[in-house]
Order: C-alpha cells, then sequence, then structure tokens
C-alpha cells in the first residue's frame, strides 16, 4: 500500500506534533509488518523526516485555494493508493481520502477575519464528504463531526505521547499553547496573581504577559518535569495535547471543563470552570499547598497517558488507509 501525508505543517503545534508522531508511528508499524507499505510526505524542501519516508517537496501557502491545486496534482503524480489530509483541507485529487479533523473550534469561536469561519465551515464539509474515511482525535470531536456536520462511521483514533521521566521539582505552574481568546491565558494569569503563585507561558510569544514564547523539545520536556502542575483552562480543545504532555510527565493537571479535556484526563486532572479566575487560584493554590494531592494526580495521570501511544494511533489509522483504499465506492475530484 503506498499512502501519501501532507506533511507541510510538520512544524506547527498541534498538528504538527500529530503528524510526526504518525509518521514515526507508521514506519515503526511498516517495519514490525516486514516493510509491505510505502509512505510518501508532501513537504517543503528540508523537512526532517523519518527514514523510509519518501520525501516529495510541495510547499504550497496553508488556507489558500492554490493549495487545493498543488498538493492535489502532487497526490495524483505520486501513484498513490491513499492520500491522508491531516486537517481539514482536502485537496483536488483522483486519489482516495482519509482525512482527521481535530477540531471544530473554527466554528465556535470568535475570529477576527469575518471570512474566517465561512471558510472553515465549507472546507469542513466538504472534507466530511469527500473523504472515504474521517479520523478525529476524541469521542468528544467525532460527537461535534455527527451532530453538527452530518459526518458517518467517524473513527476515533488518539494522539499519542513520549512517556518521560519527573524531575526534582519546581515551584511554577505550566501553560503549553498559544494566546487565542479560547485558551483564557488572561484568565489564568489573573488566576496566578490572586492565587499568589507563578505561571511560566511557553509556546506563543505572550508579548503582554512576558511569556517563555517557543521552547525546544528538550526545554519543554523539562518545563514539564518540574512544574507544579500544567494548566489548561481552555474554553474547547479537540484532544489536548499538554495535558497528555504533563500526565506522561507525571505532572498534576488542572483543565477547564471541556469535554475533550475531561475525556483525556478522567479523575487525573482538576476540572474547574475556565473562566472563573477565583475557582482557577483555588485550584492552584490546593496544588502548591498539597504535596500528596500533587503526587497521587501524577501517578493517576502517568497511568493514563500510557494509554496514548503512536504505535496504537498508527495501528488505527493504517487500518483506516486499507478501508479507503478497498471501499468500492466512486470517486471524483471535487
Amino acid at each position: 500500500m503506498r499512502v501519501g501525508i501532507d506533511a507541510r505543517k510538520l512544524r506547527d503545534f498541534g498538528i504538527g506534533t500529530y503528524i510526526r508522531g504518525l509518521l514515526r508511528g507508521l514506519v515503526e508499524l511498516n517495519v514490525e509488518l516486514n516493510g509491505g507499505d510505502e509512505y510518501v510526505a508532501f513537504a517543503p524542501a528540508g523537512a526532517q523526516l523519518p527514514a523510509g519516508v519518501e520525501h516529495r517537496v510541495v510547499d504550497a501557502p496553508h488556507y489558500s485555494i492554490r493549495e487545493l491545486f498543488a498538493v492535489g496534482r502532487a497526490a495524483d503524480r505520486a501513484r498513490l493508493d491513499v492520500f491522508h489530509a491531516p486537517h481539514y483541507v482536502v485537496p483536488f485529487t483522483h486519489v482516495p481520502v482519509v482525512v482527521t479533523i481535530h477540531d471544530l473550534i473554527h466554528l465556535h469561536q470568535p475570529v477576527r477575519n469575518p471570512f474566517a469561519k465561512l471558510y472553515a465551515r465549507v472546507m469542513l464539509k466538504r472534507a466530511v464528504h469527500k473523504a472515504r474515511c474521517v479520523l478525529t482525535v476524541s469521542n468528544a470531536v467525532r460527537v461535534q463531526l455527527e451532530r453538527e456536520l452530518g459526518a458517518t462511521d467517524v473513527r476515533v483514533t488518539p494522539n499519542g505521547v513520549e512517556m518521560a521521566r519527573r524531575g526534582s521539582g519546581g515551584d511554577y505552574f505550566l501553560y503549553v499553547g498559544n494566546d487565542k481568546p479560547h485558551k483564557n491565558v488572561g484568565t489564568l494569569v489573573e488566576a496566578a496573581k490572586r492565587a499568589n503563585v507563578s505561571v511560566v507561558l511557553a509556546g506563543a510569544s505572550f508579548k503582554k504577559y512576558g511569556g517563555r514564547g517557543f521552547v525546544s523539545d528538550d526545554e519543554l520536556s523539562e518545563l514539564y518535569s518540574n512544574a507544579l502542575a500544567l494548566v489548561m483552562p481552555s474554553d474547547e480543545e479537540g484532544f489536548g495535547l499538554p495535558a497528555a504532555e504533563a500526565m506522561a510527565h507525571g505532572t498534576a493537571v488542572i483543565t477547564s471543563r471541556a469535554p475533550a479535556l475531561v475525556e483525556l484526563t478522567g479523575d487525573a486532572a482538576m476540572h474547574v470552570d475556565a473562566r472563573d479566575a477565583d475557582a482557577l487560584a483555588e485550584a492552584m493554590r490546593r496544588i502548591a499547598d498539597d504535596a500528596a494531592l500533587r503526587a497521587q494526580l501524577g501517578a493517576k495521570g502517568l497511568e493514563r497517558a500510557r494509554e496514548f501511544t503512536w504505535k496504537r494511533c498508527a495501528e488505527e489509522t493504517r487500518k483506516a488507509y486499507e478501508e479507503a483504499r478497498d471501499r468500492g465506492t466512486s470517486w471524483n475530484v471535487g
């Protein structure tokens, strides 16, 4: 089976982590299966890909008309059995498509560009209609896809996470992600002030708050390992990779009550109202003052994180590739 994967977002945050982890998992699975599959990554020049992945250079602007044609032409020329779009933008191609839709945040949250929500809705509906198999990363998003976009037979293939060692412990709380409005970073900063605790912001520039900005994988692992807890007060998430990564480090977690975050963390986290600074401050104070509680949540998180592996993600995704290849339904390029 010859599978093409749009890897142009390889260095992005959430989707980039997904693409990198999935590619590694697929390559390792292919070795176990005696190398019966071929994987082709469509990515910009200089992209760092796992050994055994064929690289086809494609670089077109994201969320543009141009990418629909450029990626589609590349897919058609690569003699593929299946093409995998790792987010909701599906190119014009004759190849059977599998698409991963991580969330519907673009439809639910306010955006600065009034056309962005319209574009997202059109492309999401097209992706659901054109794909032979729709994947997503949580049951919470599966329900949304079925209810809001009429998707059927959506497969849940959760993200994976790398297990890591717990550090000696620090005196700060950690936030990892961007500073979009639905992330509620401002509420978190205010809650930290009320609780009289320090918080480290990593990911975006956070110019307004003086955060750390982008950090390397090694630096991020160090931050996770030594934090009192990760705090993720989002209004909405599709999965919640930072929470999963924190659990994999044995670090306590505080999240909002967003369905995907509750699904991911279960009883291994404290869940509070994302927009209630007082409730968030109280949760942070409890974590800071109670070493036994931190240890309990950390231990539960470690156990829960072991359920989420890139090998499992690769296995379930490969099944979707086989089904998309083998389905006898007609296919059109539009």
